[in-house]
């Protein structure tokens, strides 16, 4: 009964395959992509760039690390993606004057091929998107480990918050781009919006792909979160911050928010010691005293079990403590208002977490041959005794 299955829907996909009048099969011209691969293109060109384990948790929870890299190595083979040396210092020593591991690594980005693609195959439907994804050439000039450092945590901090918002229902969708120009005078880290249905939740089946923006209206009883990242490199003067707070400013004045992306934004600084934060927080409340903005660390932004989503943010205005999914909502005075959109409880009962255990037997073969292969390699490796 199982071997009739199996031929008949091996019957049924070879009916699929396009034919001329001679039966000879129609050779395809686009690159051989499953639906995996495609997702991670339209991720890399949003995050412009991405470690392995990174691609991993997001796109590919069921592999192993080995499995991940043949997937990678097709899609570097094909000039769909580019690959960089990169290197990691863990943040957590990052203001102790020691020497610390250092870890070598590649990243991985889109290439100007593979977003030319996305075009053709018609896979974003958001205006907003499709231009803004970041594409580089393959053969050309990589990125430099400065810049890749500070890249990387903006990297993180994004996959941080796409892999809370795939599996919770109140997020109905998300849209995330790095090196966002809301107009040319501003060049954002990230523009991170998330729109929330707290009345309506998406059914628990629907919970899981990434729910990206598709360029539908906002829906009423919906609510549209709008951060806009900053992590500070914290190598540059102070006075670059500032410059990024006055620009905040002034284009917030001049309602250029509310035309380019619907509404008021957050922004949200993370740098990279509290004395940095502390620094931040007084020129901000010279230069813009009735603004609203918010800092934190890495380690205070990293909340272990609840992502940077709950991590803990204070008020660049107030110094007092500030939920990043909060609404800001003018009033008839024009000052703005914040209101809690969901509480951190809700949040937490409202996600599901998947179960990477949940595996088609193909998927759970190939776990086990790529546990065997690591096994075996150990074992070569191994001194004779």
């Amino acid at each position: 009964m199982v071997d009739s299955t199996l031929k008949s829907s091996a019957k049924d996909r070879r009916s699929d395959a396009l034919t001329d009048r001679f039966g000879l099969l129609i050779p395809s011209a686009l690159p051989l992509l499953d639906d995996e691969e495609v997702m991670l293109l339209r991720v890399l060109g949003r995050l412009e760039m991405m470690t392995v384990a990174q691609i991993q948790q997001l796109i590919f929870p069921t592999l192993t690390l080995r499995g991940v890299q043949k997937h990678l190595d097709r899609l570097l083979g094909d000039g769909l993606i580019w690959r960089a040396q990169s290197r990691t210092v863990a943040v957590n020593h990052a203001a102790q004057h020691e020497k610390v591991p250092r870890r070598g690594a590649f990243v991985y980005g889109l290439s100007d091929d593979a977003k030319a693609l996305l075009e053709t195959l018609d896979v974003e439907h958001d205006p907003l998107t499709r231009a803004r994804l970041v594409s580089r050439d393959p053969r050309g000039r990589k990125p430099d480990t400065r810049t890749m450092a500070h890249d990387l945590q903006v990297s993180w901090f994004c996959t941080n918050t796409l892999l809370s918002a795939a599996r919770n229902r109140y997020c109905r969708q998300i849209y995330v781009q790095t090196e966002f120009y809301p107009e040319k005078r501003q060049r954002i880290d990230a523009l991170i919006m998330l729109r929330l249905s707290p009345d309506h939740p998406r059914p628990a089946s629907e919970v899981g792909r990434i729910p990206f923006f598709d360029g539908t209206p906002r829906q009423s009883g919906q609510i549209d979160i709008r951060l806009a990242l900053e992590i500070d490199r914290g190598s540059e003067e102070l006075k670059v911050l500032l410059e990024k707070i006055e620009k905040y400013r002034d284009l917030t004045q001049l309602g250029v928010y509310d035309q380019t992306i619907g509404g008021p934004i957050l922004v949200v600084f993370v740098v990279q010691t509290p004395r940095r934060a502390g620094q931040l927080a007084r020129q901000f409340q010279d230069i813009w005293p009735s603004g609203w903005g918010v800092v934190s660390t890495p380690q205070s932004a990293n909340h272990l079990q609840d992502g940077v989503l709950w991590g803990r943010y204070k008020s660049l205005a107030t110094g007092a403590p500030f939920d990043l999914l909060s609404q800001l909502v003018a009033n008839a005075a024009g000052q703005m208002q914040c209101f809690p959109t969901v509480s951190r409880e809700d949040w937490k009962y409202h996600e599901i977490v998947p179960n990477v255990q949940a595996q088609t037997i193909a998927q759970r073969a190939g776990r086990l041959g790529g546990l065997a292969s690591q096994v075996a390699r150990r074992e070569r490796k191994k001194p004779p005794s």
